[in-house]
């Protein structure tokens, strides 16, 4: 809005239509005088009050122009903040949208079911030949064999059978041919005289053994032999393994770092299938089986996920080197240092 000129602005030349209301006072009484006594003084009284109520209500309409202009100025002024902020917001909005879909993207395949799991697995560990690095972190390395046997409703044992030996054939291969081969599982100690027994005294694999049974048999809790049974078949093919990995494989580097293939957890939230393999089309892929000591009211209905988003991978093996305190050994992170993922 174009300004009043100097002349035309009350705020800034008040001096001047003070002397110009001054001249009006002295002409109307020298026309007082001249002109007639009955008009005298009440004129120019009159005069200079109707001149000075019209400057005041001049000066006042342009305060009230210029308080409107510094209004108006503010109003844009938080339109223009507004608007920035719905920018951001809407940026906001997008990254989150584009974080979405970046993990959406990134899982390959979900599967819902035990014996859909079981077969990932299986093809997990098939498809994962000559890997430089492989990690799996599962509560038995009798991989599948209780759920199979103990499932209700009952699985097909048959298959059942079938599936989980095709497994521990494969787990046996990779830590073969794996440049490293790391197998973390739960303690599997010798059982306790005393009932119950504590965690310490019964060891870590049993009380996941014993949540898994009783939600498939909540009338009774695990009987020994059938937790002996489990654990015999845990020891023996961790058995297996180091004896695979000790003579009838080549892993030079682990071994100079002195690590051997298997490690425990003290806690299991979920279990991992992890590869890295720098010559694959995907390097780095990942099988999340979310079943866990955390959720086994949920082991009718376990669930599972694939990914080879390598950022989201590498979360997974952060994970796996926390929970087995591998990130602490300094012959591990030498390694790492050689033989980055």
């Amino acid at each position: 809005m174009p300004r009043p000129g100097f002349l035309l602005d009350p705020s800034k030349n008040s001096l001047f239509y003070l002397v110009l209301f001054m001249t009006f006072i002295v002409v109307g009484l020298t026309a007082s005088e001249a002109l007639s006594g009955r008009y005298s003084i009440i004129g120019s009284v009159a005069s200079f009050l109707g001149l000075f109520v019209a400057f005041q209500s001049w000066k006042a309409a342009d305060d009230a122009s210029r308080n409107t202009d510094k209004a108006l100025t503010q109003m844009h002024q938080l339109a223009e903040e507004t608007r920035q902020l719905v920018e951001r917001s809407t940026t906001v909005e997008e990254q989150i949208k584009a974080a979405v879909v970046t993990i959406s993207d990134a899982t390959r395949e979900l599967y819902r079911g035990f014996q859909p799991i079981l077969l990932a697995i299986r093809d997990f560990l098939e498809e994962s030949e000559d890997s430089e690095y492989m990690a799996l972190m599962t509560d038995s390395a009798a991989i599948g064999t209780f759920y199979a046997r103990h499932h209700r409703p009952e699985l097909n044992q048959r298959e059942m059978r079938a599936l989980t030996n095709q497994i521990h054939d494969l787990l046996l291969v990779r830590a073969r041919d794996a440049r490293e081969f790391y197998l973390a599982t739960l303690a599997a100690d010798t059982p306790a005289d005393s009932q119950p027994p504590t965690l310490d005294q019964y060891g870590r694999l049993h009380h996941f053994v014993q949540g898994v049974w009783q939600q498939f048999h909540p009338e009774a809790p695990v009987s020994g032999e059938v937790w002996e049974e489990h654990r015999e078949e845990h020891l023996a093919t961790l058995r297996q393994i180091e004896e695979t990995f000790q003579t009838l494989s080549a892993h030079p580097q682990q071994r100079a770092a002195g690590l051997g293939p298997h490690q425990q957890v003290p806690v299991l939230p979920l279990q991992l299938f992890l590869r890295f393999d720098a010559e694959a089309h995907e390097p780095l892929r990942a099988l999340v089986v979310f079943l866990g000591q955390y959720n086994l009211d949920r082991v009718a209905d376990a669930r599972a996920m694939q990914t080879t988003d390598p950022e989201l991978v590498r979360a997974f093996i952060s994970m796996f080197e926390s929970l087995t305190s591998l990130d602490d050994n300094t012959a591990y992170q030498q390694l790492r240092k050689e033989f980055p993922l």
